[in-house]
């Protein structure tokens, strides 16, 4: 007599079968689909609440037309460990740990989550706590953000650390170092209306038909020092308080100021001026020639940093065209807020 093959009764044994790896639990049920700067991106999660942190990401960078090329793919995991680490702290970047080699990256924060990244599959796995899985406001900015940031790297974008600025068909650029005055310049230069702020931060570069697509992350949001507070008595109210490297820095939306300070899709400049900014103690603001040298040296000091030469030198060829379209200028900002605004207007044909 012929005996019945278990293979046909799984579904008489699978409440008694352990579920070790948490596959059961782990099923990605909940799905949405969004763009980032013209790319398409899929984002999954066993729990509909981690999809929200794309709510967070997804208004922080520029709206662009499609890209060609592969989509990227998020998949979140929800999984309690064995140990409850308690709620996950609101600096996520004080307690990340950043690895990676060739064509992958790992993020690892602490006790609340860790995520793999294949850049050149575009795929992300990632492991996160439910107390992790609450914030989608820490996703965001602990994970999603960066991930996405690499990611965008892998497909075709250059990446600088610069300030991005629009007026009609130009594009100013603002290269400086670490507290130079760069983002307080932006600012003054957005609240006065000549331009539009496009990224504070980092500006995207990638070669299209219509010639270099410029992009930014995070739109329309300027940073301030504490000493620079008083010199902006109207904005105390819309300011949040952001960790940056080892100091408190104060974030403007300026959408919640007024949405036209804010330039939010790509930009495909016809006239593009460079500035190495510097400041000094005097009142007078001064401008004088920059040569492409000292350009390229800046780039490369404000670009990705890669320890393996083919990403590092893709990214400068994305960035190549750009630079050859551009005016360059040394820009010494003085202490007189409206006459920096001044002397930016005298640049060629700005005014």
């Amino acid at each position: 007599m012929a005996t019945a093959s278990p293979l046909h009764g799984y579904a008489v044994y699978a409440d008694r079968l352990e579920d070790f790896w948490g596959r059961r639990d782990n099923v990605q049920q909940y799905q949405r689909t969004f763009s980032i700067m013209g790319c398409p991106v899929e984002m999954t999660s066993n729990q509909a609440g981690v999809l929200d942190s794309i709510d967070y990401s997804a208004p922080q960078y520029s709206s662009a037309p499609a890209h060609g090329g592969s989509s990227m793919r998020f998949q979140w995991v929800v999984r309690a460990p064995a140990q409850d680490p308690g709620p996950p702290p609101e600096h996520p970047a004080e307690h990340m740990q950043y690895t990676g080699h060739g064509h992958w990256l790992n993020l690892h924060f602490g006790l609340w989550g860790n995520a793999f990244a294949d850049l050149r599959g575009g795929l992300v796995t990632a492991v996160i706590t439910p107390q992790l899985a609450a914030r989608p406001d820490l996703i965001s900015r602990g994970l999603l953000n960066t991930l996405l940031n690499n990611l965008l790297t892998a497909h075709g974008f250059a990446m600088l650390h610069a300030t991005g600025l629009v007026r009609g068909n130009r594009l100013l650029i603002l290269m400086a170092p670490h507290n130079s005055g760069k983002s307080t310049t932006a600012l003054r230069l957005t609240l006065s209306r000549q331009f539009q702020l496009l990224s504070d931060s980092q500006v995207y570069v990638t070669r299209t038909e219509r010639g270099p697509q410029v992009t930014g992350f995070p739109v329309g949001r300027g940073k301030l020092r504490r000493d620079m507070l008083p010199h902006f008595p109207g904005l105390q109210r819309l300011l949040t308080p952001e960790q940056v490297r080892d100091e408190t820095k104060f974030v403007l939306d300026l959408r919640a100021l007024d949405p036209a300070l804010v330039c939010e899709t790509a930009v495909f400049p016809e006239h593009v001026d460079w500035c190495l900014l510097s400041r000094s103690d005097r009142p007078e603001t001064t401008l004088r020639p920059a040569t492409a040298g000292e350009i390229w040296q800046a780039v490369i000091d404000n670009s990705i940093h890669y320890d393996e030469r083919p990403p590092w030198e893709a990214n400068l060829h994305q960035i190549a065209p750009l630079v050859e379209m551009a005016r360059f200028h040394h820009l010494e900002i003085g202490t007189d807020g409206d006459g920096i605004v001044r002397k930016v207007m005298e640049i060629g044909d700005l005014s």
